[in-house]
């Protein structure tokens, strides 16, 4: 019998590690401020539809405002599905684009409008993790994204596989370690 106790305790252990993430707990707008600039993401659940197979993730959008003057606004309506091969996530108003594994954490793909990254096709390195209820916090990794999609090397490469050219650090338009409160 306590074998089997204990059997049950590793089994609820092992699917608490393996659960999916609870995307309902990130719908929502939320908002960094810090003196006269303000942050807000608006995310909602949605579905991505490949030959890879169809997903569920969390879409969104950005918007910064500095000093009063909207610097960037690309919080739009946004579609629950969308098909990846045929057309990029910003021309369907995705600018954040989440995947999660675990209960509290997604990453994600940032299309930044103002700097393109990769010609337009958007970064990996954005972390989403969820501290409480109400607060998020909010980094985006410009090097850690750029190794994940080009390798070490930073080389644009063809079709051939011929480097093109080595991409350089941009930056981002919006902040890239902050803690956001949900409105």
């Amino acid at each position: 019998m306590k074998k089997f106790y204990l059997m049950m305790i590793f089994t609820f252990l092992c699917a608490g590690t393996y659960a999916q993430t609870n995307y309902d707990d990130f719908v929502g707008a939320w908002v960094y401020q810090k003196n006269d600039t303000v942050f807000k993401i608006k995310l909602q659940k949605g579905r991505s539809l490949s030959c890879y197979g169809d997903r569920d993730k969390l879409f969104g959008g950005y918007y910064l405002s500095v000093k009063g003057e909207v610097r960037e606004d690309f919080i739009r309506p946004i579609p629950f599905e969308w098909e990846v091969g045929r057309s990029s996530a910003p021309s369907n108003n995705i600018y954040i684009n989440a995947l999660g594994t675990t209960p509290d954490w997604v990453g994600f793909t940032f299309y930044d409008q103002s700097k393109k990254h990769l010609d337009g096709k958007g970064i990996t390195g954005g972390e989403m993790k969820l501290i409480s209820p109400t607060r998020l916090h909010w980094t985006l990794d410009e090097l850690s994204g750029l190794r994940w999609t080009l390798g070490y090397g930073l080389w644009i490469r063809d079709e051939n596989m011929q480097a093109i050219r080595k991409e350089t650090l941009r930056g981002f338009s919006v902040p890239v370690d902050v803690i956001m409160v949900k409105e």
